[in-house]
Protein backbone atom coordinates (compact mmCIF):
# COMPACT_ATOMS: atom_id res chain seq x y z
CA UNK A 1 0.00 0.00 0.00
CA UNK A 2 1.68 3.45 -1.42
CA UNK A 3 2.14 6.28 1.11
CA UNK A 4 -1.13 8.22 -0.37
CA UNK A 5 -3.07 5.09 0.58
CA UNK A 6 -2.01 4.69 3.99
CA UNK A 7 -3.08 8.16 4.80
CA UNK A 8 -6.52 7.73 3.18
CA UNK A 9 -7.69 4.93 5.22
CA UNK A 10 -6.02 6.77 8.42
CA UNK A 11 -7.99 10.00 7.54
CA UNK A 12 -11.47 7.77 6.92
CA UNK A 13 -10.93 6.20 10.30
CA UNK A 14 -9.87 9.92 12.16
CA UNK A 15 -13.33 11.55 10.13
CA UNK A 16 -15.75 8.59 11.14
CA UNK A 17 -13.90 9.03 15.19
CA UNK A 18 -15.23 12.82 15.18
CA UNK A 19 -18.53 12.49 13.49
CA UNK A 20 -20.53 9.53 14.57
CA UNK A 21 -22.98 10.37 11.37
CA UNK A 22 -20.48 11.79 8.85
CA UNK A 23 -23.16 11.59 5.98
CA UNK A 24 -26.07 11.95 8.23
CA UNK A 25 -28.45 9.30 9.30
CA UNK A 26 -30.93 9.39 6.48
CA UNK A 27 -29.83 6.53 3.55
CA UNK A 28 -28.27 7.85 0.25
CA UNK A 29 -30.47 8.84 -2.67
CA UNK A 30 -29.20 5.59 -3.79
CA UNK A 31 -30.15 3.20 -1.66
CA UNK A 32 -33.51 4.69 -1.98
CA UNK A 33 -33.44 4.90 -5.61
CA UNK A 34 -32.75 1.36 -5.97
CA UNK A 35 -34.14 -0.45 -3.30
CA UNK A 36 -37.53 -1.39 -5.75
CA UNK A 37 -35.05 -2.54 -8.31
CA UNK A 38 -33.43 -4.71 -5.58
CA UNK A 39 -36.61 -6.09 -4.93
CA UNK A 40 -37.74 -6.52 -8.58
CA UNK A 41 -34.24 -8.70 -9.43
CA UNK A 42 -35.35 -10.99 -5.86
CA UNK A 43 -31.88 -9.75 -4.01
CA UNK A 44 -32.11 -11.60 -0.58
CA UNK A 45 -28.19 -11.68 -0.13
CA UNK A 46 -26.14 -8.36 -0.84
CA UNK A 47 -22.93 -7.48 -0.74
CA UNK A 48 -22.01 -4.02 0.15
CA UNK A 49 -18.53 -2.44 -0.72
CA UNK A 50 -17.74 0.65 1.29
CA UNK A 51 -20.39 0.90 3.51
CA UNK A 52 -18.71 3.21 5.84
CA UNK A 53 -20.76 4.07 9.18
CA UNK A 54 -23.71 2.17 7.92
CA UNK A 55 -26.18 4.28 7.06
CA UNK A 56 -27.39 1.91 3.76
CA UNK A 57 -26.51 -1.22 5.07
CA UNK A 58 -29.38 -0.35 7.81
CA UNK A 59 -31.47 0.22 5.57
CA UNK A 60 -31.16 -2.23 3.14
CA UNK A 61 -31.48 -4.80 6.46
CA UNK A 62 -34.86 -2.70 7.32
CA UNK A 63 -35.96 -3.63 3.95
CA UNK A 64 -35.46 -7.63 4.22
CA UNK A 65 -31.55 -7.69 2.44
CA UNK A 66 -29.51 -9.96 4.47
CA UNK A 67 -26.20 -7.63 4.33
CA UNK A 68 -22.64 -8.53 4.33
CA UNK A 69 -20.89 -5.51 4.38
CA UNK A 70 -17.05 -4.99 3.56
CA UNK A 71 -15.08 -1.33 4.67
CA UNK A 72 -10.82 -1.06 4.65
CA UNK A 73 -11.91 1.70 8.06
CA UNK A 74 -12.15 -0.50 11.59
CA UNK A 75 -13.33 2.64 13.05
CA UNK A 76 -16.22 2.67 10.70
CA UNK A 77 -16.77 -1.47 11.08
CA UNK A 78 -16.36 -0.98 14.97
CA UNK A 79 -19.10 2.04 14.84
CA UNK A 80 -21.29 -0.35 12.67
CA UNK A 81 -21.13 -3.48 15.22
CA UNK A 82 -21.97 -1.16 17.70
CA UNK A 83 -24.78 0.33 16.26
CA UNK A 84 -26.06 -3.43 15.40
CA UNK A 85 -26.37 -4.47 19.23
CA UNK A 86 -29.84 -4.33 20.55
CA UNK A 87 -30.96 -2.79 16.98
CA UNK A 88 -32.48 -6.33 15.66
CA UNK A 89 -30.23 -6.68 12.49
CA UNK A 90 -27.65 -8.88 14.22
CA UNK A 91 -28.57 -11.81 12.53
CA UNK A 92 -28.90 -10.19 8.58
CA UNK A 93 -25.90 -7.77 8.81
CA UNK A 94 -22.21 -9.04 9.06
CA UNK A 95 -19.82 -6.14 8.86
CA UNK A 96 -16.37 -6.71 8.21
CA UNK A 97 -13.17 -4.73 7.74
CA UNK A 98 -11.46 -5.83 3.90
CA UNK A 99 -10.08 -3.80 1.52
CA UNK A 100 -11.25 -4.78 -1.76
CA UNK A 101 -8.32 -4.15 -3.49
CA UNK A 102 -7.68 -7.29 -2.58
CA UNK A 103 -9.80 -10.28 -3.72
CA UNK A 104 -13.23 -10.80 -2.07
CA UNK A 105 -13.20 -13.53 0.84
CA UNK A 106 -16.61 -15.46 -0.70
CA UNK A 107 -17.03 -18.06 -3.14
CA UNK A 108 -18.31 -17.58 -6.98
CA UNK A 109 -21.72 -16.73 -7.03
CA UNK A 110 -22.64 -16.19 -3.30
CA UNK A 111 -24.34 -13.08 -3.69
CA UNK A 112 -27.82 -11.96 -5.76
CA UNK A 113 -26.60 -8.39 -5.54
CA UNK A 114 -23.70 -6.42 -5.01
CA UNK A 115 -24.26 -2.29 -4.02
CA UNK A 116 -22.00 0.63 -3.35
CA UNK A 117 -22.21 4.11 -3.01
CA UNK A 118 -19.71 6.25 -3.78
CA UNK A 119 -16.98 3.36 -3.13
CA UNK A 120 -15.36 4.05 -6.41
CA UNK A 121 -14.72 7.54 -6.23
CA UNK A 122 -12.20 6.71 -3.98
CA UNK A 123 -8.04 6.75 -4.85
CA UNK A 124 -8.46 3.47 -6.85
CA UNK A 125 -7.05 3.88 -10.09
CA UNK A 126 -9.19 2.35 -13.47
CA UNK A 127 -6.91 -0.87 -13.72
CA UNK A 128 -8.28 -1.32 -10.08
CA UNK A 129 -11.69 -0.06 -10.27
CA UNK A 130 -11.97 -3.13 -13.32
CA UNK A 131 -10.29 -5.64 -11.13
CA UNK A 132 -12.78 -5.13 -8.69
CA UNK A 133 -15.27 -4.66 -10.90
CA UNK A 134 -14.45 -8.56 -11.73
CA UNK A 135 -14.32 -9.85 -8.79
CA UNK A 136 -17.69 -8.59 -7.72
CA UNK A 137 -18.70 -10.54 -11.40
CA UNK A 138 -17.18 -13.87 -10.20
CA UNK A 139 -19.34 -13.30 -6.68
CA UNK A 140 -22.24 -12.65 -8.31
CA UNK A 141 -25.05 -15.55 -8.93
CA UNK A 142 -26.07 -15.40 -12.91
CA UNK A 143 -28.46 -13.13 -14.07
CA UNK A 144 -27.41 -10.75 -10.24
CA UNK A 145 -27.22 -7.40 -10.66
CA UNK A 146 -24.11 -5.10 -9.35
CA UNK A 147 -25.74 -1.48 -8.16
CA UNK A 148 -23.04 1.46 -8.14
CA UNK A 149 -22.76 5.34 -8.06
CA UNK A 150 -19.90 7.29 -8.91
CA UNK A 151 -18.84 10.99 -9.16
CA UNK A 152 -19.42 12.65 -12.22
CA UNK A 153 -17.21 14.99 -14.75
CA UNK A 154 -20.70 17.31 -14.18
CA UNK A 155 -19.60 17.39 -10.42
CA UNK A 156 -18.88 21.11 -9.32
CA UNK A 157 -15.10 19.59 -8.18
CA UNK A 158 -14.56 17.86 -10.84
CA UNK A 159 -10.90 18.99 -12.43
CA UNK A 160 -10.52 21.09 -8.96
CA UNK A 161 -7.77 21.17 -6.21
CA UNK A 162 -4.92 18.97 -6.23
CA UNK A 163 -4.26 16.70 -9.14
CA UNK A 164 -3.65 12.83 -8.30
CA UNK A 165 -4.06 10.94 -10.76
CA UNK A 166 -5.88 10.25 -13.85
CA UNK A 167 -9.04 11.97 -13.54
CA UNK A 168 -8.46 12.04 -9.86
CA UNK A 169 -7.77 15.74 -7.48
CA UNK A 170 -7.40 15.81 -4.07
CA UNK A 171 -10.33 17.85 -2.39
CA UNK A 172 -9.82 20.40 0.25
CA UNK A 173 -11.07 17.80 3.47
CA UNK A 174 -8.09 15.61 2.61
CA UNK A 175 -10.21 13.01 0.56
CA UNK A 176 -8.60 12.05 -3.10
CA UNK A 177 -11.42 11.77 -5.25
CA UNK A 178 -12.07 9.91 -9.02
CA UNK A 179 -14.13 11.19 -11.30
CA UNK A 180 -16.32 9.20 -13.86
CA UNK A 181 -17.34 9.86 -17.41
CA UNK A 182 -20.44 7.72 -19.13
CA UNK A 183 -17.52 6.45 -21.53
CA UNK A 184 -15.13 5.14 -18.70
CA UNK A 185 -18.55 3.19 -16.93
CA UNK A 186 -18.86 1.77 -20.47
CA UNK A 187 -15.27 0.95 -20.52
CA UNK A 188 -15.52 -1.07 -17.22
CA UNK A 189 -18.39 -2.56 -17.97
CA UNK A 190 -16.91 -5.49 -19.88
CA UNK A 191 -18.15 -9.01 -18.79
CA UNK A 192 -21.54 -7.49 -17.45
CA UNK A 193 -24.85 -6.91 -19.54
CA UNK A 194 -25.21 -2.55 -18.79
CA UNK A 195 -28.64 -2.08 -18.24
CA UNK A 196 -27.93 1.94 -17.29
CA UNK A 197 -26.59 4.85 -16.33
CA UNK A 198 -28.74 7.54 -14.94
CA UNK A 199 -27.14 10.67 -13.64
CA UNK A 200 -28.70 12.11 -9.94
CA UNK A 201 -27.76 15.05 -7.07
CA UNK A 202 -26.67 13.60 -3.38
CA UNK A 203 -26.92 16.81 -1.13
CA UNK A 204 -25.07 14.50 1.19
CA UNK A 205 -23.06 17.48 3.52
CA UNK A 206 -20.63 19.02 2.93
CA UNK A 207 -22.69 20.15 -0.56
CA UNK A 208 -24.40 18.24 -3.53
CA UNK A 209 -22.39 16.17 -5.56
CA UNK A 210 -23.12 15.29 -9.10
CA UNK A 211 -23.58 11.27 -9.92
CA UNK A 212 -24.26 8.66 -12.10
CA UNK A 213 -26.25 5.59 -10.88
CA UNK A 214 -24.97 2.36 -12.79
CA UNK A 215 -27.00 -1.06 -12.83
CA UNK A 216 -24.88 -3.98 -14.24
CA UNK A 217 -26.55 -7.52 -14.29
CA UNK A 218 -23.90 -10.54 -14.81
CA UNK A 219 -25.20 -12.78 -17.53
CA UNK A 220 -27.40 -15.54 -17.40
CA UNK A 221 -24.61 -17.54 -19.35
Amino acid sequence: MSEEECFQRLHWDRTYESTKDFFGERPSELAISVLPVLKENGARNVLELGCGQGRDTWYLARNGMNVTALDYSETGICQMKETAKGSGLEDVVTAQVHDAREPLPFPDESFDAIYSHMFFTMELSEEEVGRILGECRRVLRLGGINIYSVRNDHDPHYGKFEKRGEDMWKNPAGFVVHFFDEDKIRRLSTGYDLLWIKEFEDPSPPFTKKLYEVVLRKPFS
